[in-house]
């Protein structure tokens, strides 16, 4: 995303570099990324804590809805 990459850019006091860059994929980290936060949903974990984003509790990340058969 460009504009989160602008914004990185002129907030951060480093330089800020697409992880391609470092020789990974982005599209495979982002499809790990979605699929280890929806295995927590589906375990019932939380997704967030105030550690790692600032909430003020551990959080979960939705609900799975599932179609009426």
């Amino acid at each position: 995303n460009a504009t989160l990459m602008r914004e990185l850019s002129t907030r951060m006091p480093c330089k800020v570099d697409p992880i391609e860059s470092a020789g990974l994929n982005g599209d495979m980290l982002e499809a790990q990324a979605f699929a280890y936060l929806a295995a927590r949903v589906l375990y019932g974990l939380p997704t967030s804590a105030p550690g790692t984003t600032g909430v003020p509790t551990t959080v979960g990340g939705g609900q799975i809805s599932r179609p009426d058969p």
